[in-house]
């Protein structure tokens, strides 16, 4: 008679002072963040993100040198961009 009720008494205490008792049962995915977005895309303290801008890798030697600098700018993502980086990056400023 003791002997079933200790082991049921240590089974109980055993799942409530365990650290990953109740909370593992509930615990959600994790979710990978977009290696190419990661590469291309900062994120901004104020949720936006900084990208750099396409055209300046090769076949640019005709452009005008207007061009050509205000192609070397960094410029924000469109709203469009950014419903999309949220999904893909989940893990940054949102």
């Amino acid at each position: 008679m003791f002997r079933a009720l200790t082991t049921s008494t240590t089974q109980l205490i055993s799942q409530t002072l365990s650290p990953l008792g109740q909370s593992a049962r509930h615990m959600a995915y994790k979710l990978k963040t977009h290696s190419g977005a990661k590469k291309r895309f900062m994120p901004t303290g104020t949720g936006n993100y900084k990208r750099w801008q396409v055209g300046l890798g090769h076949l640019n030697s005709s452009f005008s040198a207007e061009r050509v600098n205000r192609l070397s700018r960094v410029v924000l993502a469109t709203n469009t961009q950014k419903k999309m980086l949220r999904k893909a990056m989940p893990y940054t400023c949102s």
